[in-house]
């Protein structure tokens, strides 16, 4: 077993397979939800701070293990617990929006693209006139060209479109153009 201190803030153990084997680790096995598992990372743990001689007092531990010549690196990294990190998911916060001024021009516009691949539309009649609302992005330039050429083309943010969702009358959901053009071809 070598025990290593990296920089003030993560230490390395490395299990050779006869440290492995004295411990009844498998790498496959290793999980921290393993009662077996978690004593033994605890006591090796407990060494390599000894050894170290880090703190681990307020402090967060984050533990990583990868296999490594038929035993087990652990990387142990400290960082302090009032440091939080946040990670974002990036949506984007428009939905492509479609405004026919009638019935006819949605259909006009839903034939012309036949089987032509939409990402997930619904149709909506609201406040006298016809929306398709394109949930997620991108869509081809074609697509686009056609829809200009029979409505209003808007980047809908989140709260008009649940409005029009909420309070429109569904007309077909999921792949509206796609039912529109098998009714109507």
């Amino acid at each position: 077993m070598t025990i290593e201190q990296i920089d003030k803030s993560k230490v390395m153990i490395l299990l050779g397979s006869e440290d492995m084997r004295d411990f009844s680790l498998e790498y496959d096995t290793l999980d921290f939800s393993d009662p077996h598992s978690r004593r033994i990372l605890n006591r090796l743990l407990k060494l390599a701070c000894s050894k170290t001689g880090l703190n681990t007092d307020n402090k967060r531990m984050y533990v990583e293990a990868l296999p490594h010549n038929n035993g087990c690196l652990i990387l142990l990294t400290l960082r302090p617990k009032s440091e939080r990190r946040t990670y974002k998911i990036k949506r984007t916060n428009k939905e492509l929006g479609c405004v026919f001024e009638n019935c006819e021009a949605l259909i006009q516009a839903s034939v012309a693209l036949g089987k032509n691949y939409i990402p997930k539309n619904s149709a909506y009649f609201y406040n006298g006139k016809y929306y398709l609302i394109i949930d997620s992005r991108p869509v081809s330039v074609y697509v686009l060209a056609t829809f200009e050429e029979f409505s209003k083309i808007l980047a809908l943010n989140r709260i008009t479109s649940a409005r029009i969702k909420e309070n429109g009358r569904l007309i077909a959901h999921k792949n509206a153009v796609g039912i529109l053009s098998d009714c109507f071809k």
